[in-house]
């Protein structure tokens, strides 16, 4: 029978580093290089090939595949909904299959984003087929505070499960612009001082594509519709970010349009036009399924993951929890862990 291997992350991103280290020990030699990275060549019997692994200062870790596993070679992950991947396909295909999402491959051309929320499944590589891929690693929560640095906010993750899933699964067209700079993080070998200024000038490449992908984009207006100047949709894509930051303290509609400089009649239309539904209900649905992740991904008592998504008591979060999902925060954990 052939073995399984396993990556959890379940534990915290300590437990996951482990996982890897361990993964990496049982199929392969380990070789430090002076430039930081490390190369794990497989070992005789299991294939040839090697798995190259960079960690950039950003947080990010680079992880490049150029393998041809003898036998088929699988790989079962659990991963909470804060685990983040990129992964550009260069040759070959990787099989998915999620015990949420579905089945797929992730075939030569294709970008695949890990979903915003908790994953199970196993990767299958076939015999003998050559996989080469460029793996951009690190965590959702990691990914805003870079931005975060840079000064730029990171757009709220609103994706429907279909399009998530199309992402996850290589389907979706909208991730390819990525396929570009994460190729030239494939292909840079250069050695030198100048190195790591190269791989993180290609990642900031790589995530600029991705925010284009992820951001909202507002439906072309019929005539005599709502028109949105670009100034506008700039400062509608700050209002989710804006409301969950003071989520503790919830702001107006007219302290939300002071700060974006609108009326609230233009805030509301223009929210509407750009989300599909309305600030509060928006705002609502976002804390409730950080509130449903959280509820899975950790042992919080539930008055606290309450307060930490902004509900000042146990009683209204739960209600506002039963009437969106139609079951309580404790039945919906056990269901889900």
């Amino acid at each position: 029978m052939a073995r399984v291997h396993q990556l959890t992350d379940t534990a915290g991103p300590t437990a996951l580093e482990a996982a890897y280290t361990a993964y990496y020990a049982s199929i392969a030699h380990s070789e430090p290089a002076a430039d930081g990275t490390v190369r794990h060549r497989l070992r005789r019997g299991l294939g040839e090939g090697t798995i190259e692994v960079t960690a950039l200062h950003s947080g990010f870790t680079l992880i490049r595949y150029d393998v041809a596993f003898t036998r088929p070679h699988h790989l079962r992950y659990a991963f909470s909904g804060d685990h983040f991947e990129l992964e550009h396909c260069l040759e070959g295909h990787l099989r998915v299959s999620d015990t949420h999402t579905g089945s797929g491959h992730l075939r030569a051309g294709a970008v695949a984003l890990s979903p915003h929320r908790p994953a199970r499944g196993v990767l299958t590589h076939p015999a003998g087929r050559r996989y080469r891929a460029l793996s951009l690693t690190g965590t959702w929560s990691g990914l805003a505070a870079h931005l975060a640095h840079l000064g730029i906010e990171s757009p709220p993750d609103a994706r429907p499960a279909s399009t998530a899933h199309r992402h996850y699964l290589s389907g979706s067209v909208s991730l390819r612009p990525a396929a570009d700079p994460l190729r030239d993080l494939y292909l840079h070998r250069r050695t030198g001082p100048g190195r790591r200024l190269v791989l993180e000038s290609r990642l900031a490449c790589a995530l600029s594509t991705l925010l284009e992908a992820l951001a909202p984009r507002p439906a072309p207006a019929p005539e005599g519709h709502l028109r949105l100047e670009r100034h506008e949709v700039d400062a509608l894509h700050r209002v989710p970010g804006l409301l969950w930051q003071h989520r503790h303290d919830p702001l107006t509609l007219a302290q939300v349009a002071r700060a974006t400089s609108m009326s609230v009649k233009r805030l509301n239309a223009g929210f509407r036009a750009l989300y599909g539904t309305s600030v509060g209900a928006y705002h609502r649905r976002r804390c409730l399924e950080r509130a449903a992740a959280l509820l899975v991904e950790t042992d919080w008592p539930v008055a606290r993951i309450g307060h930490e998504v902004g509900y000042a008591s146990a009683t209204n979060f739960t209600y506002a929890f039963r009437r969106a999902r139609g079951t309580t925060p404790t039945h919906y954990r056990r269901t889900h862990t």
